[in-house]
C-alpha cells in the first residue's frame, strides 16, 4: 500500500468508534480529538484509560508501584494477595493505554517517542512535536459543540451513567471557553434521553418550579421516576416480542 493510500485509510478511520485512529502529523489536531473520543467510548474503562494517558499512570496504593506492563501487574499480584477489583482495573488501564497509543502511531512517529516510558509522557511529547495551539483550540470547540448538539443516551445506559457522560462533556466545554445557559443544558439533556423517558419529561416540564431547577435538581427528579420508566420499557419490549411470536404463529397457521 502506498503512503497516499495509507493516509486516505487513516483519515477514514479518524472518526471511527471501532478502529483506533492513526496519527498523521499534519492531522494532529483532528486526530487528538478523535483519539480522545475513541478512548472515552471504550466500554472497558475508557475514562480510566484516558486518565492514564492524560493525567498519569495509576500506582498501587499499598506498594506505590507504577504498573507499566502485564509482567509488572503479574508480579504485583503474586506479591500482594488481595488487590481490590477497582484498583486492579486502574492498574490494568495503564497497560491498555500504552497498547492503544502505540497502535495509533506509525513507525516514524513511534521512534520519536520510543524513549517515553508512560503514556502521559508519549501524549505530552506528541503535543510538543505536532500541536499548533490556535488550530487545536478551534477544532476542539467545533467538535465539542457538535457533540453537545448530538448528545444522546446510549441503549444500555442508566440515567446516572448518561448524566456522568453529559457532565464530563459540559466540563470539557467550560475548559475550552464554551458556555451554555442552564435552560439549554437542561433541554439538551432531556432531548437526548431515550424515547421511554418522554412521558416523564413532559410531566417534569409542567412542574411550576421546573424553571428554577438546576441541572442536578432536574436529574435528581428524573431519577425518582427511573424504576417505573425501566419497568414500563421492559413491559413494552415484552409486548413487542409477544406480538412478533403471535404474528409468526398466525403466518404458520395460514400456511397450513
Amino acid at each position: 500500500m502506498s503512503h497516499a493510500e495509507s493516509q486516505i485509510n487513516s483519515i477514514s478511520n479518524i472518526g471511527s468508534t471501532t478502529r483506533i485512529p492513526i496519527l498523521f502529523p499534519s492531522e494532529y489536531e483532528v486526530w487528538a480529538l478523535h483519539f480522545e473520543d475513541y478512548v472515552l467510548r471504550l466500554e472497558d474503562n475508557g475514562y480510566l484509560i484516558w486518565q492514564a494517558i492524560t493525567i498519569g499512570a495509576f500506582v498501587h496504593s499499598g506498594t506505590k508501584r507504577e504498573i507499566k506492563t502485564q509482567t509488572d501487574l503479574n508480579r504485583l499480584l503474586l506479591d500482594v494477595k488481595e488487590v481490590p477489583q477497582d484498583e486492579k482495573e486502574k492498574l490494568q488501564s495503564n497497560i491498555k493505554a500504552m497498547r492503544i497509543i502505540r497502535f495509533a502511531l506509525q513507525t516514524d512517529t513511534f521512534r520519536l517517542v520510543s524513549s517515553c516510558d508512560t503514556t502521559k509522557a508519549i501524549w505530552d511529547r506528541l503535543k510538543e512535536l505536532y500541536s499548533t495551539d490556535a488550530d487545536l483550540e478551534h477544532s476542539t470547540q467545533m467538535l465539542l459543540l457538535s457533540e453537545f448538539g448530538a448528545f444522546a443516551q446510549k441503549a444500555e445506559e442508566n440515567l446516572s451513567q448518561t448524566f456522568n457522560r453529559y457532565n464530563h462533556l459540559l466540563s470539557r466545554m467550560t475548559k475550552h471557553g464554551i458556555g451554555r445557559e442552564i435552560i439549554e443544558q437542561k433541554v439538551t439533556f432531556m432531548n437526548g434521553l431515550r424515547s421511554e423517558w418522554m412521558a416523564v419529561i413532559s410531566t417534569v416540564k409542567a412542574y411550576e418550579q421546573f424553571r428554577n431547577y438546576t441541572l442536578v435538581k432536574l436529574v435528581g427528579n428524573l431519577k425518582s421516576h427511573e424504576s417505573e420508566v425501566t419497568k414500563e420499557a421492559k413491559v413494552l419490549s415484552s409486548m413487542g416480542t409477544l406480538a412478533l411470536v403471535a404474528k409468526g404463529k398466525q403466518i404458520a397457521e395460514d400456511e397450513d
